[in-house]
This record gives C-alpha cells, structure tokens and sequence, in this order.
C-alpha cells in the first residue's frame, strides 16, 4: 500500500484521518499503521534494517547498555507478540561478536493507551533475562502518556525511549542510506505517508516579507491625534520686590 499511497492510487490513507466509508464503524488505524510503516523493514537485509533501528534508538541509549559497535548482523521481527501482555513489536537485534539486543515497541494513533499498559509491557512481557539487554519503545503523535507513565513509576532506569511521529520524520530524514537502496527506497515512501497524515517538517518562514515599520518623527513624545499637548506659557514677572514670609508659633 506504501506504493499506492506514495503514487497517489489510493486515498484510504484518509481512514487514519478519520474518514470512514457509510456503515463503516470501526477502523484498525494503529495496527494498519504498523504494519505500513514497520512491515516493510521485515524483508530487508538486517544491516539495512538495523540501520534505522540504531537511528531510531541511539541518540537516548544510556552508558549502562549502549549499542555494540558496527552493522547488526541478525535481526527478528516479531508483529503483535502475546503472553500475558501483546506489544506491537518485537525487534531482536544481533551483533557477530555475539551480543544482541532486544526492543520492545509500542506504537500509538489516535487511540488512547491502556492504563498501565507500558509498565506492563516491560515488567510481564519481558523476562528478567531480556530485560538485562532491552530497551523499551514508545511512538506517537505527542508523548505526554509516556512521560506520564515515568512519572508515575519509572521501572525502566533510563531503557523507556519516547519518539514523536515527527520525531521519526526527522530521523529518516538525516538517515544515510547511501549503502542501503531498499531502505533508501522505504524512506521516500514513508516520509511521503507520513506527510499525507500531516506529519510535516517545519519549513521556515521562507513566504514572509519583513514588516515595514512606520516612520518616527518624534524620539520621546508622539503625540497622539486631537491631544497635542503643549507646555503652558510661563507668567512673566512683574513684581520685583521681595517676597516676605510670615511664620506663627500659634
């Protein structure tokens, strides 16, 4: 469908928007969503791939589990896992000098998050053996349940990462993917997805003109129309004798 919605051949993106065909009740938005955007990223050579999951993590990965050096070298994703809980996905990340990485992700559209439902994600979903090498994921439009949610409790010692929709525009735009042409291509598509559900980078001020301001004949006082106000004329002196001054004890 990246293909359709990039080349203008279909408009169902609008159901994202909230257009819904007559008698269509209900809209699977943020899983369709998923699989849109993420789904591609499945069939990619895992150092394309893992390329823009490194983008996606690096820049707020703690001292305490940083990203092994150089191009991953296995990647799994896993849609819609479930034990007791079900995340959106589940990337697996490997490294050959044998360390690997695990992310929870969790993305969110134009529907509410569960109550508790980030807390439980890391502390049930996750085994206490993954969770020594995860990082958990958060996408969505703004991030104000994330931070809520670490506010509340932060079980995560700095592994919760929160990305903004625009967030991800902006990392697939700075993303080099001058070795990568199927994930050079899955950009130009998403970018331009995201951009029809009005995620857009800011572009300036590039059509405004300076604004003339008027000019000022007056430094310290300009008066205003009808209240030109002049200072009163001085009486001029005609009594040259002293003045005399008398003071009572009374």
């Amino acid at each position: 469908m990246l293909h359709s919605f990039w080349r203008n051949k279909s408009h169902l993106y609008k159901r994202y928007l909230g257009h819904r065909e007559e008698g269509e009740k209900r809209v699977c938005e943020e899983d369709e969503i998923t699989g849109l955007i993420a789904g591609p990223l499945d069939f990619l050579p895992p150092d394309a791939s893992g390329a823009f999951w490194r983008a996606l993590l690096e820049s707020d990965v703690g001292e305490d589990l940083p990203l092994p050096p150089g191009a991953v070298s296995f990647l799994r994703m896993n849609f819609w896992p479930k034990r007791s809980v079900e995340p959106d996905l589940l990337v697996e990340m490997g490294w050959p000098t044998g360390e690997r990485r695990i992310v929870v992700v969790e993305f969110k559209w134009r529907a509410p998050l569960g109550t508790d439902q980030l807390h439980r994600q890391w502390s049930e979903y996750l085994t206490d053996a993954e969770r020594e090498v995860a990082y958990h994921l958060f996408i969505g439009p703004e991030l104000s349940v994330g931070l809520n949610a670490l506010a509340q409790k932060d079980i995560w010692n700095g592994r919760l990462i929160l990305r903004s929709w625009l967030n991800v525009l902006q990392i697939l735009n700075k993303l080099d993917c001058t070795t990568y042409p199927g994930l050079s291509k899955w950009r130009t598509q998403v970018t331009s997805f995201l951009g029809q559900l009005d995620i857009k980078r800011f572009q300036g001020f590039q059509q405004l003109s300076p604004v003339l301001l008027p000019v000022r004949t007056h430094v310290f006082w300009n008066p205003l129309n009808g209240f030109d106000m002049k200072p009163p004329a001085l009486p001029v002196a005609t009594n040259t004798k002293p003045n005399h001054y008398l003071w009572s004890s009374l």
